[in-house]
């Protein structure tokens, strides 16, 4: 039987709407992970997208004025180097600037050239050229004397006794610091060497020397005693007090012919031998001559009015000295010995009359002597070989008494006893 129209239109579209598949119903959680992945697929998409460059509305530019003045070059990677900065700062220069002669053809001259020789070095090779004939060893002095005993203090340092072991001689031996730094220090320690290394009778003698890195010991003739020890138990007579003024007196007078100032003449620098002897020591204040001497340096009590006022003065200053010396022999004090200010004491040093004998009965001759000693005016005080002239004929005229170096010997033994 042949279908109906309507029938078969019917049968097409149900097997069209069976070919077409049909999802199946999904639970929620199935739809939240879909809609996750799209949301995550659609941020990618949008981060991945390059940044939309912003446009002035219409047609309009903005004029590009500054150009690429404060940007920063690009950094080619390729290559290691830095890029060289716009902006670098200058760097200060450290040395000097260049030196011009005056003319053209002038040329910078060349540095000295830089001397090996240490400090220390060129201290001993001038001790070697001051005292050529006095031997310096370079060991250590405390492995070459033993038994050492202070027995005094001089301007450059402390004076021992001690027993030699090479010889088993009994020296004096001063022990100084030496700064390399301070040049003034080492002069006078190379003056005090050269006087003493001289040979005269009547100045201490240098004997050896020893110079240990930054010590110099200088050993020298030991000694009885100072003048000061003898007045520390009486005063010195008339008679000893001549002879003990003469001998330094020889002393000075070889100082002054080589244009050396002592600075220092008191008891205390007279030494006494055993066998009478009378000798000058401590030359650390000894000074030139040749130069221009004003300091105010010595002992206060033993001040030329000159060094007090600290104007220029001469040798004539250790024959003021002296004659304070002699009145501290006989005396055994120095004149106004008991103030204790010292400006209150070179106030009545340039006020007062010269000084004279206070506590002991010296003779009219010896007053005179000391008068003339204590000249105020430096043109009338007399040189050493003046003074010498008038005690020898004082003594020949039997105006004076003087002793000899065998009794001055036997009174420092009854003394010291």
């Amino acid at each position: 039987m042949r279908k109906s129209a309507s029938e078969t239109t019917d049968a097409i579209s149900q097997r069209r709407i069976s070919n077409v598949s049909i999802p199946k119903r999904q639970s929620l959680g199935a739809m939240r992970q879909t809609t996750e992945g799209r949301l995550s697929r659609g941020s990618a998409r949008r981060q991945s997208a390059p940044p939309k460059v912003w446009r002035a509305p219409g047609n309009c530019e903005i004029p590009n004025i500054l150009g690429n003045a404060f940007l920063r070059p690009a950094v080619n990677k390729s290559s290691s180097q830095q890029p060289t900065p716009i902006f670098t700062k200058k760097k200060i220069q450290s040395t000097r600037p260049p030196w011009f002669g005056p003319s053209k053809n002038e040329t910078i001259p060349e540095p000295p050239p830089l001397s090996k020789q240490k400090p220390a070095f060129d201290f001993e090779k001038r001790i070697r050229k001051a005292v050529p004939k006095i031997s310096l060893k370079a060991t250590n002095p405390r492995s070459q004397y033993t038994s050492e005993i202070e027995i005094g203090t001089g301007v450059n340092g402390a004076v021992i006794q001690a027993l030699s072991r090479g010889n088993s001689e009994r020296l004096a031996i001063k022990r100084c610091q030496v700064d390399v730094s301070d040049q003034e220090y080492r002069i006078a320690v190379l003056r005090e060497l050269r006087i003493m290394a001289s040979g005269h009778e009547n100045i201490i003698r240098l004997a050896e020397l020893t110079l240990w890195r930054n010590e110099l010991w200088i050993g020298m003739d030991l000694m009885r005693c100072s003048v000061f020890s003898v007045l520390c138990h009486r005063g010195i007579p008339e008679e000893f007090t001549v002879y003990i003024t003469r001998e330094v007196l020889q002393g000075l007078m070889f100082l002054h012919s080589h244009g050396y100032i002592h600075r220092d003449v008191k008891c205390e620098n007279l030494l006494l031998g055993q066998d009478g002897q009378v000798k000058l020591a401590d030359f650390g204040l000894t000074a030139n001559t040749r130069h221009l001497n004003k300091e105010r340096l010595g002992t206060s009590k033993w001040m030329a009015p000159e060094v007090i006022r600290e104007i220029p003065y001469d040798e004539k200053i250790d024959l003021w000295s002296l004659g304070i010396t002699v009145i501290e022999m006989m005396d055994r004090v120095p004149p106004h010995y008991a103030i204790r200010d010292e400006n209150e004491f070179f106030n009545l040093a340039l006020s007062d009359p010269s000084p004279t004998f206070t506590y002991s009965y010296p003779s009219m001759y010896m007053r005179g002597l000391v008068a003339w000693l204590l000249e105020e005016s430096p043109e009338s005080r007399p040189n050493a070989r003046d003074v010498i002239l008038e005690i020898d004929t004082h003594i020949q005229l039997g105006l004076l008494q003087s002793s000899t170096a065998a009794k001055l010997a036997s009174f420092v033994d009854q003394v010291l006893a």
